[in-house]
């Protein structure tokens, strides 16, 4: 077996592996038999859980739409709607800190006629968009903690100053894309003595990038603009979902208490970014967040445990997506 030569794939796969046995010893901790007690009580119905993420997935797409902006050769929204599909199995399959499906995405556009450097941009682009998007659910969650639960403002501080922090990358990220971020690179690996004369050999195409992404942000504001409110939508769009889990599990929870807890779940999912799925860190933090709303830890593994069966009915769309495009 080819071990990985990138030092960051061994961190990855170390983080991973770490990640694995916590999260089997926090299930084991919580104890089997609580948490399927909790899943006897959905039942059939638990095929609902899926359909959120679908309106989800719909609503990224169309802000992703929004985006492009050659209608003649705009591949249709079910096309778009797959690639998402597509490019959401490796983000979250492959050990790429969720970057992996981007390229594809953009690769695929531009197969289907796209110009390059408009595809790559519009990838780029909703990237920014969905940080920041995130960023605003997150803080609303934030916003909203202190009215659910008392008692927790030093873990709020903590979660506030994550919070900051992805925020301030995002904003970072949109920024620079305005700014000739390409060439910027380019010239950056050129004073350290990295850059590869494949790269090099690339400037006139990266220049070209460059001029898109600045021409978009100084002509086409009110389209990123809806795409953020698609994005924000989206997240409402998963608010239903945990609301829709805590139904079927017999403990139904307040709109504004499935927004808190799925926001800050959010967060710790990104503090994981660089294991695939998150994997342990979205899970550890949702028993977290569920014993401190009072909701008890077997309630929070099962939520997990179902927002894990979520996401592998998708990401196995997004496989067979995958295999059928090459």
């Amino acid at each position: 077996m080819d071990l990985p030569r990138n030092p960051m794939r061994w961190v990855t796969l170390i983080l991973l592996a770490v990640a694995l046995v916590f999260l089997f010893w926090m299930l084991n901790e919580i104890g089997w038999d609580n948490i399927s007690r909790q899943f006897i009580r959905i039942g059939y119905y638990w095929p609902l859980v899926l359909l959120p993420y679908g309106l989800l997935n719909l609503l990224v797409t169309l802000s992703w739409s929004v985006l492009l902006l050659t209608s003649e050769v705009r591949p249709s929204l079910g096309r778009l709607f797959m690639l998402r599909l597509a490019g959401e199995s490796l983000n979250q399959l492959t050990p790429t800190a969720t970057m992996g499906g981007e390229p594809f995405k953009a690769v695929r556009l531009t197969a289907a006629g796209v110009p390059w450097e408009e595809a790559t941009a519009s990838v780029l682009i909703q990237r920014g968009i969905l940080v920041l998007g995130l960023v605003t659910y997150i803080v609303l969650g934030l916003v909203l903690a202190p009215f659910l639960v008392h008692g927790t403002s030093s873990n709020l501080e903590v979660l506030g100053l994550g919070t900051l922090l992805l925020g301030a990358g995002g904003l970072a990220f949109v920024y620079l894309q305005s700014r000739g971020p390409c060439l910027m690179g380019v010239r950056l690996l050129e004073r350290l003595r990295l850059c590869p004369d494949r790269l090099r050999a690339k400037e006139s195409e990266l220049a070209k990038l460059d001029a898109f992404l600045a021409e978009f942000y100084r002509l086409y504001p009110r389209r990123g603009l809806l795409a953020f409110v698609l994005v924000l939508a989206s997240w409402a769009a998963q608010a239903v979902e945990v609301y829709l889990v805590f139904q079927l599990l017999g403990h139904p929870i307040s709109w504004g208490l499935a927004v808190c807890l799925d926001a800050l779940v959010m967060l710790f999912a990104a503090v994981g970014f660089l294991i695939p799925a998150s994997i342990g860190v979205q899970d550890g933090g949702g028993v977290l967040l569920s014993l401190g709303f009072n909701l008890g830890a077997a309630l929070g593994a099962a939520f997990g445990i179902l927002r894990r069966i979520r996401e592998a009915f998708w990401l196995s769309l997004g496989l067979v997506v995958l295999a059928r495009e090459k």
